[in-house]
């Protein structure tokens, strides 16, 4: 084998093992985007737990409390968590087994008569994104029992 081929060789398995390493890089830059972006989740869900006023959460049932403008507030930035997570998950940016863990979560509190009520105040401001308000909608219109994902939502558009 003369020296050239040798060279020529050479070359093309630095080529490949340079093409492996960018597409192992490029593997791991996406797990690493995808953990941050579920932590910053985390992280507001926690903030929205710890601002919200406690009816948002513990209202018995047939037991609201009265309308106020930090209700609706809080209330607007539950429904603005749950949209950014659904967008998320609609762009592939969070694995399907994820959002299919958070939604029993999402549908039981979205079906919630406190959530119903504020719903129609809020539901204005997601306009914008319809595939959101779509989703409410069929939430809110399927009065499943809660503990049981009702499957919505868990299939990705494959148009995009």
């Amino acid at each position: 084998m003369s020296t050239q081929v040798v060279v020529q060789y050479a070359t093309l398995v630095s080529l490949g093992i340079g093409v492996l390493g960018l597409a192992l890089a490029v593997l791991i830059h996406r797990q690493q985007v995808t953990t941050q972006i579920l932590l910053e989740l985390s992280a507001r869900y926690d903030a929205l737990l710890n601002t919200a006023p406690v009816g948002l959460w513990t209202s018995p049932e047939g037991q609201l409390p009265a309308p106020t403008g930090e209700l609706t507030v809080s209330v607007l930035r539950y429904c603005s968590l749950v949209s950014f997570c659904y967008f998320l998950f609609q762009q592939r940016r969070i694995p399907k087994k994820m959002w299919e863990l958070m939604l029993p979560s999402i549908e039981r509190t979205l079906r919630g008569a406190l959530l119903v009520r504020e719903w129609k105040t809020v539901r204005s401001e997601f306009q914008s994104f319809p595939d959101f308000s779509a989703l409410v909608a069929s939430i809110q219109g399927s009065r499943r029992p809660s503990g049981r994902s009702s499957g919505l939502a868990t299939t990705r558009d494959s148009s995009r």
